[in-house]
């Protein structure tokens, strides 16, 4: 039998003949992973027995192998088989086979979590499709395969709304089609969304309560059901039991967000907070991870960092001009998600851009480079000890040479840049139908009349990085609260066509 390919054989006599396809739905995918346990889990077309080989990173990238197997025996159709006996904070591969044929999925992996120590997590959530307008495939994959790109992730917490309807296996069968690379290498843990239906689908794909918890390192997280069929009496109690604990860091997961500045329900749901918000003061909850609206928003209130991560794929909405008290930060028509580094006395929220789509939810415009950061939000001792900051917007005109050059953006934000630190990765799209050279003027604008002095420190085009000794025109060191440099692009660096031009720029001390 061959392990390594993507399907199995069995040589009869000299002949070797491939076997047929057991279809599988859904998966592999993980679930529940611990410090020393994790669970495999998939879903065939025809019922079907099942054995997972597995090993260490250290066995595997020694022997192309794998020294543990485990069989799930029993003819169905959803697995769920359970791996013991594992060591905390180590990296697994593992390889399904299931069927009598023995279908072999390639290698996969997942991380068992550390019993202390750093550990990095993703939050995204409403990945759910809009049939008239788009599916999975063509919005929440774009998400989901950038997060499986990320390094060393522990696990994924889904805010909620995977599919549009609970009852739909075939909405599932999509859910599970978009996220096939994260989910068979990465755990996840969701909180049911109203578009669950409370359905027995859900709880049966992930095998988990209504509302539970789990550890990671020296973190506690609490998933909660937001929903109306909640119970809400039984619920709270349970929680206020759950949070009183002693570990560093405790998060909060669930769908509806308690404050949000969503147009059709400014406020946000604010009977949630009447139930928690007082046992997350009381407990010391550091930040609570939302979703529902379709949007990435994020608020402070009686210092807990209140996140809305709805732009996993659904349709995306447009929130308030004005914004309720709290406001921090927030973006639209952009896809995400966030990652969270946890270390011993500071968390690292950075969120992430994925795309850009359009207001009426027909088509993705822009898709970003990968670690395109919008944000970080720093807790814990980096608070009080992070160096000043400063806003950062340019304004970009184009020195047309010739007909035909445009910029799909006019003003990019840059957010706050800290001094001794890169800005974000922001990108124009450079459209050019000639074959002459492009000059990018760029208007830099600070907040600080003392402001760090800014220049660009290197330009990306289609991804190329370029010499900025060649390329850039540096900012003139002073502290002046405004000044104008130029970018210069040879026609080497925008030819005929469209280019995507990155630029990012360094605060120096």
């Amino acid at each position: 039998m061959k392990t390594g390919g993507m399907i199995c054989f069995f040589i009869i006599g000299l002949t070797i003949i491939p076997v047929a396809d057991a279809d599988i739905l859904w998966g592999p995918y993980i679930t529940n992973t611990g410090i020393n346990s994790a669970t495999i889990n998939w879903n065939t077309e025809n019922v079907t027995t099942g054995i997972v080989k597995y090993a260490t990173e250290e066995y595997y990238a020694g022997n192309s192998e794998y020294d543990h197997t485990i069989t799930d025996t029993k003819n169905k159709q959803l697995h769920h088989l359970v791996i013991t006996n594992l060591t905390p904070n180590t990296k697994y591969h593992y390889q399904l086979a299931v069927g009598n044929e023995y279908l072999c999925t390639e290698d996969h992996s997942f991380r068992t979590f550390p019993l202390s120590g750093s550990f990095t997590f993703i939050v995204y959530g409403d990945t759910r499709e809009q049939t008239s307008l788009f599916t999975q495939m063509e919005r929440h994959k774009l998400v989901a395969d950038r997060i499986a790109q990320e390094e060393n992730i522990s696990f994924v917490l889904h805010t909620g709304d995977l599919i549009c309807s609970g009852e739909d296996l075939e909405e599932w069968n999509d859910f599970f089609d978009a996220g096939k690379v994260m989910l068979a290498n990465t755990t996840v843990y969701p909180a049911p969304g109203n578009h669950e239906d409370n359905h027995t689908n859900y709880y049966d794909v992930f095998e988990v309560p209504q509302w539970y918890s789990f550890d990671c390192g020296n973190a506690h997280f609490a998933v909660l059901d937001s929903n109306d069929w909640a119970n809400m009496t039984k619920q709270t109690k349970w929680l206020q039991d759950d949070l009183d604990n002693t570990a560093t860091w405790k998060f909060v997961s669930f769908h509806h967000p308690p404050y949000s500045s969503d147009k059709r329900h400014w406020g946000g749901w604010s009977h949630l907070s009447d139930y928690w918000e007082d046992i997350f003061i009381q407990n010391s909850v550091d930040a609570v991870f939302n979703g529902h609206v379709h949007a990435y928003e994020r608020y402070e209130e009686n210092g807990i960092q209140y996140m809305v991560l709805g732009c996993g794929g659904a349709t995306l909405y447009s929130l308030a001009e004005e914004k309720i008290p709290g406001y921090q930060n927030s973006f639209e028509h952009t896809l995400g998600y966030a990652k969270i580094t946890v270390e011993k006395s500071t968390v690292t929220m950075e969120i992430i851009k994925v795309a850009d789509v359009s207001e009426d939810n027909k088509e993705v415009t822009y898709i970003y480079p990968q670690n395109t950061i919008f944000e970080t939000v720093v807790l814990g001792e980096a608070l009080t000890s992070l160096p000043p900051s400063s806003s950062l917007t340019t304004h970009t005109n184009v020195n047309i040479p010739m007909v035909g050059i445009s910029l799909n953006r006019s003003v990019i934000d840059y957010g706050n840049i800290v001094a001794g630190h890169s800005s974000n990765n922001e990108s124009v799209k450079v459209t050019n139908i000639g074959s002459s050279g492009v000059n990018v003027v760029l208007e830099v604008n600070s907040e600080s009349e003392t402001a760090q002095n800014f220049y660009e420190q290197s330009l990306y085009v289609d991804s190329r990085l370029y010499n900025p000794a060649i390329i850039i025109t540096h900012i003139p060191e002073s502290n002046s609260k405004d000044v104008v440099t130029q970018l210069k692009i040879p026609s080497g660096c925008i030819e005929a066509g469209r280019q995507d031009a990155t630029f990012v720029f360094w605060a120096e001390v």
